[in-house]
């Protein structure tokens, strides 16, 4: 029986959703806190650490945010999340200050990777030579974070067969595309945000619902 890929549902804001989610088999649950740009999922650090700490084990929480890694170390020791996705352009250095900061406290980070990103094959491995957990490739960079793209899926192939690290994909997955999109590109860990929203920040149940449906019915016997 063939592995069915794991679920990131980013971009929540309340409980109900929380609940949903999780209830539906949502396998990372996902917060914008603190992003460095206006975007209509951000949330604080105090909503986001008391929706995180509702999340039951074995489903697990993360945080979506950018800047100095002094912010980013405050942010994860105040909501102690399973990740913290590095979603603004953080440089390797940075990265790498960060990595060596979390490798005793349980948080794990996801790099987010775009598709201009120069060398983008050698800077994944350097990525994640760097102590990274996951690669998130995007194409919502910090430029267009509120309205987003869709991943060039052999990009995300190359990108895969280049990282030594998981490789998460996300952008322009809906859960009409969620099963062929996991088929053609072969992705572990699929990242979805406005694919299952009715509004920015508002999760749509029947459309989560759906994407699981879709996904287990799609998985190869």
């Amino acid at each position: 029986m063939g592995k069915m890929a794991k679920v990131k549902i980013c971009g929540l804001t309340n409980e109900n959703d929380v609940e949903m989610c999780v209830r539906h088999g949502a396998d990372i649950i996902g917060f914008v806190v603190d992003y460095p740009r206006p975007v209509p999922w951000n949330i604080d650090a105090k909503t986001a650490k008391r929706l995180a700490a509702n999340i039951p084990r074995p489903f697990e929480s993360c945080i979506v945010t950018g800047g100095s890694p002094d912010k980013i170390t405050g942010l994860v020791l105040d909501i102690a999340p399973d990740y913290v996705q590095l979603h603004s352009g953080e440089t390797m250095e940075d990265t790498a200050i960060l990595a060596d900061r979390f490798k005793n406290c349980g948080t794990k980070i996801i790099k987010t990777i775009f598709p201009n990103t120069p060398d983008l094959e050698k800077t994944a491995a350097k990525f994640c030579g760097a102590g990274i957990y996951a690669l998130l490739f995007d194409p919502r960079t910090p430029e267009n974070a509120a309205t987003g793209g869709t991943a060039n899926l052999s990009d995300f192939v190359r990108l895969k067969n280049a990282a030594n690290c998981p490789v998460i994909l996300a952008g322009g997955i809906t859960p009409e595309n969620a099963a062929e999109t996991i088929e053609r590109s072969g992705a572990e860990i699929i990242d979805l945000m406005t694919g299952v929203e009715k509004s920015p920040g508002q999760k749509d149940e029947e459309k989560v619902k759906l994407l699981f449906e879709n996904i287990k019915g799609g998985k190869k016997q």
